[in-house]
């Protein structure tokens, strides 16, 4: 499929209406996801945002969506420095938007004083633009949705705030401004089973990190539970043994 990509420049302009949009970190399996929700209806262009922990490092990024939103898979896949320096576009031609180094951080040459220095250090700049088929109503983005998911070195307080000089959070509508909503959370990134008790029959089992795997021997072979909800309890069978673990990301 051949596809044409017009770039518009964002502009702030006066507006009639005003809205939020919640911008979170949540921890699910040891990681920090950034999530955002919009509360009425508005759609959201781009995002610029900071993201920082207040001990330990920032060693990894994933699970961003990637290229333009479209009824299939939606999101928010335009990320203008990685777009510049690592996808080339030839006219007639597809765009190739699975290449190395397309990821959602922002280059600290762009704006050394409103860049934190990105991964292997406490805080990354993130740029996340949306493109879509304003003709298509299923190809805009969802009103709530993942922007990523953060690895940490250890466990800390991940704080999320606008980035000021890259517009913070962009109203997709002239006509409606957005007001946004941060929160952190405190996110654990260990992987471990921290008690197991017998009752009644049974082991209970609470872990975090991951998903709790299972196995008739240490030396496996290991089947994932399923359950990565931090509690799991299962029946003991009078002539079976069982090992589990928890698996990370």
């Amino acid at each position: 499929m051949k596809k044409c990509l017009l770039l518009l420049p964002l502009c702030l302009l006066a507006a009639s209406a005003r809205a939020a949009a919640h911008v979170f970190v949540q921890q699910t399996n040891g990681a920090a996801w950034l999530m955002y929700e919009c509360t009425a209806g508005e759609v959201v262009r781009a995002f610029a945002l900071n993201v920082s922990v207040n001990q330990g490092l920032i060693i990894g990024i994933s699970d961003f969506h990637v290229g333009p939103s479209t009824s299939a898979a939606r999101g928010y896949g335009f990320f203008p420095a990685a777009f510049r320096d690592h996808i080339s576009v030839v006219p007639g031609t597809n765009v190739t938007w699975n290449v190395s180094g397309y990821t959602p951080l922002a280059v600290v040459a762009d704006s050394p004083a409103d860049t934190l220095p990105g991964l292997n250090s406490s805080g990354v700049t993130l740029e996340f633009g949306g493109l879509w088929d304003p003709t298509v109503p299923a190809t805009v983005p969802d009103a709530a949705g993942i922007l990523c998911s953060l690895r940490i070195s250890q466990p800390a307080n991940v704080s999320v705030t606008a980035n000021v000089s890259r517009g913070g959070v962009v109203s997709g509508s002239f006509d409606k401004s957005i007001t946004p909503i941060f929160s952190g959370a405190f996110v654990d990134p260990e992987v471990a089973i921290t008690s197991a008790t017998l009752v009644g029959g049974s082991i209970s089992i609470t872990f975090k990190g991951g998903e709790l795997e299972s196995a008739p021997a240490i030396t496996g072979p290991w089947a994932g539970t399923g359950n990565t909800s931090g509690s799991f309890t299962d029946p003991i069978g009078a002539a079976s043994m069982k090992f589990y673990r928890v698996r990370g990301r």
